[in-house]
């Protein structure tokens, strides 16, 4: 543990002593400095020249330029990239919205170039106009660096030495240059593991259907006993552009396990207030969860959008106790009542209507390091209605609604983003559910050392018929905190972080981070009592594996009743507090 501490503080040290050469070294157009590098020595080896104004200007030549994963900016010898697949230049030229013998649109190109970094085999992303044969012409240079296909994916939440959570995904995610993926997978926690595999291909046989398979079991790592199974299917074709008109979709999913409440490593007990000894009841029990949908979307408009959501669904949660027939029956019943959440049934048809804007800022520095990130402006609109009927297989009748709204407000080159979520299900027999949400989250403009980030949450589940609960602590807020150390079906969480801009070390893009973390869960609000925590962190991307950063915290309570010392380590992915965005319920990414 000292060492990886030591290692921490210094891999700190020198990221936040490198920050302020990294800020001077910022290029003007938006790049940073590993795109700007990119850019001059792709145009150099041409003989090109940038154009500064290709609006409207002719194309006259597009040219994909792939770039390998491991170059001269990097360490690794060249010859490795022999043992990677990189993406065929066709593939990458049937996601461009734009051809030879048109003219240059930057809506069109700005698309182009969002689409293209959604793709999980690409990291840096880069469209760049050069000066054409005539004043009227331009040529383009369409720059992609793969992230390395076959390989280890890994995820990994790990507090004080102790594996809160590992996934391990092998995998080869650049079939023949496709974008095909086949992969395997292993996940553990504490209580149990999983293997499985899946396969999958957005652009199946060339055209914009997508489709996902995959199947999993679970063991016990005690025992090898079975418990369980996960898994999905879904096919479909998504909005994939803003001229699409129409898309479709349907899946199916599947979660049979038992579900365990850690805190850290540990899962956590339950004290009955009905019997005088310590109950000691594990909070845990058996979870068997089905969904399936179908959906069809028309989707008007370019600039400003309205895209309307026409489907079925039906989604069944039954949850079951474990064996506790050991226990009083008093305790038995309370844990019931307290900690079981309630099985429900459900088969809705819906309409959903989606009304955003589609002009976006390109921001550098906020949930990656040192690549382009596109986030939308102005507002986002959500709403969804849904009845369903005990007469047709439901357990209530209920008309259901879901409605988010959003606004994103420039701030230099960051941003504020409100956003305001409010599910209600008004159901028969009092059985109502409702839940309101509301973030707030803030990025200053650059200055110094970075940027300072700012993010608020609050969680109201005021009717809660499925008995459910938030959980804060550890890796999602209050880090300073065992993982899962406070739960209640209402939440208030807020976070300060100072993320300074990243400095290249031997092509890795190496960031760090001073934060402060404030919030509490509980079942009643005005039983809120706010613990405080602060701390350091470590941020690091590498552009050949993927865009997700690499984080580790070191957080120390400040509260009355915990000791700040040694406090909580703990390893992740992916930035602390994610941007908050309206979700729109989607059969193609629907969760359980």
């Amino acid at each position: 543990m000292n060492r990886w501490l030591g290692l921490f503080f210094g891999a700190f040290a020198v990221s936040l002593l490198a920050a302020g050469e990294g800020v001077a070294r910022a290029q003007i157009g938006g790049y940073s400095a590993l795109e700007q590098s990119v850019v001059d020595q792709e145009l150099s080896e041409r003989k090109l020249v940038l154009e500064p104004e290709p609006e409207g200007k002719w194309i006259e030549a597009i040219e994909v330029v792939p770039i390998e994963v491991f170059d001269e900016r990097d360490p690794v010898p060249d010859f490795v990239n022999v043992f990677h697949t990189t993406t065929r230049k066709q593939v990458i030229a049937r996601e461009l919205l734009f051809s030879e013998g048109t003219r240059y649109d930057t809506r069109l190109v700005d698309e182009t170039a969002r689409n293209l970094r959604d793709l999980i085999q690409l990291s840096i992303v880069l469209i760049v106009p050069a000066q054409g044969s005539a004043p009227d012409r331009v040529r383009l240079l369409v720059i992609t660096k793969d992230v390395w296909s076959l390989r280890l994916n890994w995820l990994l939440q790990s507090s004080n030495a102790h594996i809160n959570f590992l996934a391990l995904n092998p995998s080869e995610e650049n079939v023949l240059g496709t974008h095909a993926i086949v992969a395997g997978l292993l996940t553990l926690d504490p209580a149990r593991y999983s293997l499985g595999g899946s396969l999958g291909h957005r652009r199946l046989f060339g055209s914009h259907v997508e489709g996902d398979f995959q199947a999993n079991v679970f063991k016990n790592r005690d025992t090898g006993a079975n418990e369980g199974s996960f898994g999905e299917f879904r096919y479909g074709q998504p909005l994939y552009s803003l001229d699409t008109k129409w898309a479709w979709g349907t899946s199916f999913l599947w979660n049979k396990d038992v579900y365990r409440h850690f805190i850290g490593v540990d899962v956590a007990s339950y004290d009955a207030a009905a019997t005088r000894q310590d109950d000691h009841i594990p909070v845990s029990y058996n979870r068997d969860q089905l969904y399936g949908g179908y959906q069809v979307v028309r989707s008007f408009g370019r600039v400003f959008k309205y895209d309307f959501y026409f489907g079925v669904e039906a989604a069944r949660a039954i949850y079951r106790t474990l064996d506790l027939s050991a226990y009083d029956p008093r305790a038995r019943a309370q844990f019931i009542r307290d900690e079981l959440p309630v099985s429900d049934q459900r088969v809705s048809p819906f309409v959903q209507l989606r009304a955003h804007r589609t002009d976006y800022s390109s921001l550098i520095e906020v949930e990656t390091l040192g690549l382009q990130e596109n986030f939308s402006r102005g507002y986002d609109l959500l709403l969804k209605v849904y009845p369903a009927s005990s007469a047709v297989g439901s357990t209530r009748s209920l008309l259901g609604s879901l409605a988010e709204a959003s606004y994103t407000f420039p701030l230099g080159d960051g941003l504020i983003r409100p956003l305001v979520q409010q599910s209600i299900q008004y159901a028969s027999e009092n059985r109502d559910d409702a839940l309101f949400e509301s973030r707030l989250h803030v990025v200053s403009p650059r200055f110094g050392l970075g940027r300072i980030v700012l993010d608020g949450q609050f969680e109201d589940h005021f009717r809660n018929y499925f008995n459910t609960r938030f959980l804060i602590g550890g890796d999602n807020r209050l880090r300073g905190y065992a993982v899962g150390a406070f739960q209640g079906a209402n939440e208030l969480a807020a976070s300060a972080e100072l993320r300074t801009t990243s400095v290249d070390i031997l092509s890795a893009q190496v960031g760090a981070a001073a934060f402060y973390d404030v919030g509490d869960a509980n079942d009643r609000i005005s039983h809120f009592q706010l613990k405080q925590d602060a701390g350091l962190g470590l941020r690091i991307l590498f552009p050949e594996f993927d865009r997700i950063v690499f984080r580790a915290d070191w957080g120390f309570p400040v509260s009355p009743g915990y000791a700040t010392f040694p406090g909580a380590f703990f390893v992740s992915f992916a930035q602390a507090f994610p941007m908050p965005a309206v979700a729109p319920p989607d059969v193609l990414t629907a969760t359980l």
